[in-house]
């Protein structure tokens, strides 16, 4: 019985902790959308982060934060690494703002010249 409520809270506790750890930080939408296309994000991700045969898709459904974070300072496959002496810890909340504010497009059957 112990060991059940000792298990318990701690499942809990790890996953209150994991719920705080994954919030991203504050980020402005507007300064990471310039950062976006300055930093020429939008060559493989497409200018909305929609992606292209280059790039994955990051909007509307972004990764949770530490996952973006992770694949932004630590790459999988050919993307480029971006260390914090390149991209700081605050531009990177802002680029993660302003994926996260890409709203999803309407779908097809709300768009009259697809309907037929």
């Amino acid at each position: 019985m112990k060991r059940t409520i000792v298990a318990a809270i701690a499942g809990a506790f790890a996953a209150a902790s994991f719920a705080v750890a994954a919030q991203a930080p504050a980020g402005d939408a507007a300064r990471g959308k310039d950062h976006f296309m300055k930093g020429m994000c939008y060559t493989c991700h497409g200018t909305a982060g929609l992606g292209s045969r280059y790039g994955p898709q990051l909007a509307p459904h972004p990764l949770p934060w530490e996952a973006f974070a992770h694949q932004v300072r630590q790459p999988r496959a050919s993307m480029p690494r971006y260390v914090p002496q390149t991209l700081s810890e605050q531009d990177l909340a802002d680029i993660y703002a302003y994926v996260v504010s890409v709203k999803p497009g309407p779908k097809a059957g709300a768009i009259p010249l697809l309907k037929d």
